[in-house]
C-alpha cells in the first residue's frame, strides 16, 4: 500500500495555488530575513490545553447525554544551525475521550439505554529543518518567509471503542504507527517573516516521501442476528510517492493576546497526501485516527469517532530567538452510534441499519495557549492514559468512570470469548475544509542521531511506550 497521489489532485493543487485570489495590502515589499544566532544552544517552549465538556441532545428515536475530554499539547525544541537555518523538534500529543449515554424515550425516565465509550490518542515526534530565506507569494510579489526544507516524523496512536445496548454490543481496539521522511525540491514557504494585517499568501513545492506504516486492530460485534469477530488484523505498507504540497495562508481578525504577548491570528491551510498538525508536522493519511475519513479499516468499525481541524495558528515574530508559533486552536467534532435502537429499518441489514443511526453528539473548540513543559507532560499523560483529566464542572450525568470500567471488563471478556463480527461503518463528521486540515513526554536537549544538516536530535520513542501494546 502506498500514499495515494492521484494526478488529478496534484494538478488541482498547482492550479489552485496559481488562480487563488490574493487579498493583501498593495505594495508589500520583500522583507529581509532575520539573522539567527547559530550555535549548540537550543530553546524549548510549549503550548496546549485540555478541555472537558458536557453535552446532551436528541435523535429521531432517543435522547443522549455525556461528556468528553479533548486536548493536545506541543513541546518545541529549536536549534539554530546557521544564520538562516534552524532545526525544530516537535513532540505533540492529541487525544479525545468520549462518553455517551443514549436513552429511549428520554434520559429522565428511560425505558431503554445504551452507552458508548471512545478513547483515541496520537503521539508524534517530528524533526524538521527550516530556512528563513524562503518566499511566499503575496499580492503578486515574492515576500521573505520561513520555509520548510524537509521533515522526519514518527507516529504512534491507539484507540479503544466500546458500545453496549440492550441487544447489541461491540468492541474495537486498535494500534497504529508510522514513520515518514519528506524532502522538498524547493523550500515550502509557510509564514512570512514580517506579518501585517490584512495579508494573504500562497506557496507550493514538489516533494518526495518515503517510510512505512502499520495498522493493527481487533473488532467484535454481537447483535440479535449476528455474532462475529474480525482479527486480530495486522496490516502494513510503505509511504512513498512524489507530488506537490500547496499552502494558503492569511491573517484573520484581531491579534490574540496569550500570556501577555500579542500574536497574529493565522489561517494556514496545507494540502497534500498528509494529515497536517500545527502547519508543518506531516502525518501519513493511512494512520490518521482523527481525520474526516479515519484510519482505513479501523474507522469502518467505530461506534464513536472524533475528527479534528485546525482553525487558527497563533504566530509572533521570530526575534525572540525561536520560531514564533505560540499556540493554535482546533475544532473537535464527535459522532456516535445509538446502540439502544432495536428497530431495524432501511435495507434490513443489521449493520447498515445501525450505521444509519450515527449522529453528531459534540462539537467544541480547544485553544492551545503557552504552558510550561511540565504542564505539557501532564496533558500528555492524561490524554494517553485517560486518567487524571479535569472533571466536568456541570455534567448532566457522570458516565466516564463507569464506562471506563465497562470497557476494561469487555477487553478482558474479549480475551476469553470468541464471537463472529459484522463490520459497521460510522459516517465521520464532514467539514468544508476537511482536506485542508483533515491533532509523550517533554523533550530534553537534543543528543542523538544527527540530522541532514548535522544538528543533533532526540531519539524517537520506544515502541514499548504504547500502553495498549499488550493487546497484540
Amino acid at each position: 500500500m502506498k500514499v495515494r497521489l492521484p494526478g488529478a489532485w496534484v494538478g488541482a493543487a498547482v492550479v489552485g495555488a496559481v488562480v487563488l485570489l490574493l487579498i493583501g495590502p498593495a505594495g508589500i515589499a520583500a522583507a529581509s530575513a532575520p539573522n539567527l544566532t547559530s550555535g549548540p544552544a537550543y530553546t524549548v517552549w510549549a503550548y496546549g490545553a485540555v478541555k472537558n465538556v458536557s453535552f446532551s441532545g436528541k435523535t429521531a428515536d432517543s435522547a443522549f447525554q455525556g461528556n468528553a475530554v479533548y486536548g493536545y499539547s506541543v513541546v518545541l525544541t529549536q536549534t539554530n544551525l546557521t544564520s538562516s537555518q534552524f532545526e525544530l523538534f516537535a513532540n505533540r500529543t492529541m487525544g479525545a475521550i468520549l462518553s455517551v449515554e443514549y436513552c429511549a424515550p428520554n434520559c429522565h425516565s428511560p425505558v431503554e439505554t445504551g452507552t458508548i465509550y471512545h478513547h483515541a490518542w496520537e503521539s508524534v515526534n517530528s524533526w524538521a529543518n527550516f530556512t528563513t530565506d524562503g518566499t511566499v507569494l503575496s499580492n503578486g510579489q515574492n515576500v521573505s518567509a520561513i520555509a520548510l526544507l524537509n521533515s522526519h516524523t514518527t507516529v504512534t496512536g491507539s484507540l479503544l471503542d466500546t458500545a453496549q445496548g440492550a441487544v447489541r454490543s461491540a468492541l474495537l481496539s486498535a494500534n497504529v504507527s508510522a514513520n515518514a521522511q519528506v524532502n522538498f525540491t524547493t523550500p515550502l514557504g509557510l509564514l512570512p517573516n514580517n506579518l501585517t494585517s490584512p495579508m494573504s499568501w500562497t506557496s507550493s513545492a514538489a516533494f518526495t516521501a518515503s517510510g512505512a506504516y502499520a495498522v493493527n486492530f481487533y473488532y467484535r460485534y454481537a447483535g440479535p442476528h449476528l455474532k462475529e469477530t474480525v482479527g486480530p488484523v495486522n496490516s502494513s505498507g510503505v509511504v512513498t510517492g512524489t507530488g506537490v504540497v500547496a499552502v494558503a495562508g492569511s491573517t484573520q481578525g484581531s491579534p490574540v493576546v496569550l500570556d501577555g504577548t500579542s500574536f497574529s491570528n493565522i489561517s494556514l491551510a496545507v494540502t497534500g497526501p498528509f494529515a497536517v498538525r500545527e502547519g508543518f508536522i506531516l502525518v501519513p493519511d493511512q494512520i490518521d485516527l482523527f481525520g474526516s475519513t479515519g484510519a482505513g479499516p479501523v474507522s469502518s468499525n467505530e461506534s464513536g469517532a472524533t475528527a479534528v481541524q485546525m482553525t487558527s495558528l497563533y504566530v509572533d515574530s521570530h526575534d525572540r530567538g525561536h520560531l514564533g508559533i505560540g499556540g493554535s486552536e482546533w475544532l473537535y467534532a464527535s459522532s456516535a452510534l445509538d446502540p439502544s435502537v432495536t428497530s431495524l429499518t432501511g435495507t434490513g441489514s443489521e449493520g447498515a441499519a445501525v450505521s444509519s443511526g450515527a449522529n453528531p453528539v459534540s462539537n467544541s473548540s480547544v485553544q492551545g495557549v503557552p504552558i510550561s513543559v511540565a504542564q505539557a507532560q501532564g496533558n500528555n499523560n492524561c490524554l494517553v492514559s485517560g486518567a487524571s483529566c479535569p472533571a466536568s464542572a456541570s455534567s448532566p450525568r457522570s458516565l466516564l468512570g463507569a464506562v471506563v470500567v465497562v470497557g476494561a471488563v469487555v477487553v478482558v471478556t474479549v480475551l476469553a470469548v470468541v464471537l463472529v463480527a459484522e463490520r459497521r461503518r460510522i459516517p465521520p463528521p464532514t467539514y468544508p475544509n476537511a482536506k485542508l486540515y483533515p491533532p509523550g513526554t517533554a523533550p530534553n536537549a537534543p543528543t542523538n542521531a544527527p540530522t541532514r544538516s548535522g544538528a543533533p536530535r532526540p531519539a524517537p520513542p520506544s515502541a514499548d511506550d504504547d500502553p495498549l501494546s499488550n493487546l497484540w
